[in-house]
């Protein structure tokens, strides 16, 4: 593409068209996007027209009942979604600056860091810059890398879970994340010590099948010769997973750093089954190729400052 390509995409494409493609990637009806956009059906569908005329190709298939994307079109909601993600932030940030703040962090965290490093490096952040706002949101790291990508986050505590990400994200380890298999105190299995073929017959909290600590345990099975478990709810929340196994006879999986405070107050217990190697390491995850904000440089110095001591 020649350089006066990209100044004329720069210049006629409008935050509007944006709004349009990833609008109508979410309802895949041009009715909804329109009512979505206070605007008429006619004006939505000479809209997505124009954009379509403008690239040369088709971006949504239309269907009887439904739109779907194109590889084009895929291509494009990617980024409009995370040009307007972006610009979302860009007005967080303007108003906070305006209100007297001082920005905002956005965290992405798998569980086995929340309990451990996570708190002291914000307590010390926020001793630092008392008026930054910081929100902290936990899940596992296929789902936090996505929303990193769509810069949703500023920075995640995870790992990689594709080795695609590798082109996508820049990544410093900071520790090993060993797990350990938790049932209620009480648990019939606390009797003795059970195999790996005894536990996959009882109910299991888990998380999806595409985090790491999933296949870490599937990988376990199949090399011990095991099936995997029937019964089993999926979760990403720790408070979910610890509830449901207090209050039942279901078996969990979980980061062992997570469990030492679960485990002290008396209502769950570590069964003694080791379940293949730790998860390797977690580390900080951020967006290659792009300049970080100094705040989140501040927020990295502060995990390795505590990673290392």
């Amino acid at each position: 593409m020649s350089h006066d390509s990209r100044i004329h995409i720069k210049s006629w494409l409008r935050i509007k068209h944006l709004v349009l493609l990833v609008t109508l990637d979410e309802s895949r009806s041009l009715h909804a996007t329109a009512r979505h956009m206070n605007m008429s059906q006619p004006a939505a569908s000479k809209m997505l027209k124009d954009i379509e005329n403008f690239f040369g190709m088709a971006l949504f298939l239309r269907q009887p009942r439904q739109m779907t994307l194109t590889s084009g079109g895929r291509l494009l909601v990617r980024y409009a979604r995370s040009i307007l993600n972006d610009t979302d932030r860009l007005i967080d940030d303007l108003i906070s600056l305006r209100e007297g703040g001082h920005g905002k962090l956005v965290i992405g965290s798998v569980p086995g860091a929340a309990p451990v490093l996570l708190p002291q490096a914000i307590i010390q952040l926020k001793r630092e810059r008392p008026q930054l706002a910081v929100n902290v949101q936990e899940n596992s790291s296929d789902r936090l890398l996505a929303d990193l990508e769509y810069k949703r986050l500023d920075v995640v505590l995870g790992r990689f879970t594709d080795p695609a990400q590798h082109h996508l994200f820049d990544f410093l380890p900071l520790q090993a994340e060993p797990v350990s298999i938790v049932v209620r105190a009480g648990h019939p299995l606390c009797q003795h010590t059970p195999t790996l073929a005894e536990v996959v017959r009882w109910p299991w909290v888990m998380h999806p099948t595409s985090s790491p600590m999933r296949g870490l345990f599937e990988v376990a099975l199949a090399e011990a010769q095991v099936r995997s478990p029937r019964n089993v709810i999926e979760t990403t929340s720790t408070q979910t997973t610890l509830q449901l196994v207090s209050a039942s006879d279901a078996i969990a999986l979980l980061p062992t750093s997570i469990l030492r405070t679960a485990i002290s107050s008396g209502r769950f217990a570590a069964l003694p089954l080791t379940i293949g190697e730790p998860l390797g390491y977690y580390g900080v995850m951020t967006r290659k190729g792009e300049e970080r904000a100094e705040v989140v440089d501040a927020f990295i110095s502060l995990l390795m400052t505590r990673s290392e001591g």
